[in-house]
């Protein structure tokens, strides 16, 4: 039997349509949904050893495919509404200029620490990025932040031993916080610009502030919803590209210095700039399904009699 050459053409168009779907499918079930992440923050490297001493973070993240907005993954060219969920754990070291100081004289801020965990719930779109956040953790001698850092400066880098004395008091904090981002493209990939505005509010015991932010992104770039700019989980396309980031927060409340919002028994606190500027310089690699972060951050005077301050945050994750 001769089939007629019109069918044999839609034979064609149907087997490439079931191919490329089969295909488009096949990639969605490859991308990773889930990820972890291990993040160090520290100043020691910019030749100092004060204020915001050092961060540890621990991070999982995971994709969701069924949340408030369900993913349509049989619409590959639709712009779904994409929403993650992650889990940090958090331990930050806050000290003085002198660390050998006894006398609360000789302080020109508290020493601090902080243990805690916090979750987030984004919800990201190609253009835009909503993330509500809870924070809960102890401040004070039971977050353990103290001892680690005396164990470090004794066992790893052999330095002055921080005393320690009349530290932020025992103190269990609950925050909430809201970021919100609208990003412009300006120019395509592989040499795209994006532009991109955002705002964090935070309120609780902890911390009370807005933070207007501009960040300027010069590089290999995915949108939003799938790049490690925003942490996005779910793409192992190649990411390399620079940003540039200037922040205002205006402070109302700060824990690490004034002690809990509702009073503790800090035996010694002083009161922050209402206003605070934050400037980054970071560079970003996604590599299939590993991240590479790299920053340099400052921080300009928390508080009448400090210093601008400066740190390095190095950052690694693994997707799967």
């Amino acid at each position: 039997m001769i089939v007629p050459y019109k069918n044999i053409v839609l034979l064609i168009l149907c087997f490439t349509f079931i191919s490329d779907a089969l295909i488009a499918q096949e990639e969605i079930s490859k991308a990773p949904k889930n990820q972890i992440e291990f993040q160090h923050d520290n100043d020691f490297i910019t030749l100092t050893d004060r204020y915001y001493s050092s961060g540890l973070f621990l991070t999982y993240r995971r994709r969701l495919n069924r949340g408030i907005f369900p993913l349509n993954t049989e619409q590959p060219t639709f712009n779904p509404i994409v929403e993650q969920l992650s889990f940090q754990l958090i331990q930050q070291v806050f000290t003085p200029s002198d660390l050998d100081a006894i006398d609360i004289n000789m302080l020109d801020r508290p020493y601090a620490g902080f243990t805690g965990l916090e979750t987030t719930w984004s919800f990201a779109k190609n253009d835009w990025l909503i993330a509500p956040k809870i924070l809960i953790g102890f401040t004070g001698p039971s977050s353990g932040a103290g001892q680690f850092q005396r164990w470090f400066h004794d066992n790893v880098i052999k330095f002055a031993d921080p005393t320690w004395v009349h530290e932020i008091a025992d103190s269990f904090h609950f925050n909430t916080q809201l970021s919100v981002v609208k990003e412009w493209q300006l120019a395509p990939n592989p040499f795209g610009v994006h532009l991109a505005l955002g705002s964090n509010v935070a309120y609780g015991t902890k911390d009370v502030y807005v933070e207007p932010e501009v960040v300027l992104y010069l590089g290999r770039r995915n949108p939003i919803s799938s790049s490690i700019a925003y942490d996005q989980v779910g793409s192992t396309e190649r990411e390399i590209y620079f940003t540039i980031s200037v922040a205002h927060r205006f402070v109302t409340h700060n824990a690490f210095l004034q002690g809990n919002r509702n009073g503790d028994d800090s035996p010694y606190t002083i009161e922050p700039n209402k206003n605070v500027t934050l400037f980054g310089m970071d560079l970003y690699h996604r590599s299939k399904r590993n991240d590479y972060k790299f920053g340099y951050h400052s921080i300009s005077k928390e508080a009448p009699g400090l210093m601008k301050h400066k740190y390095v945050s190095l950052g690694y994750a693994r997707s799967f």
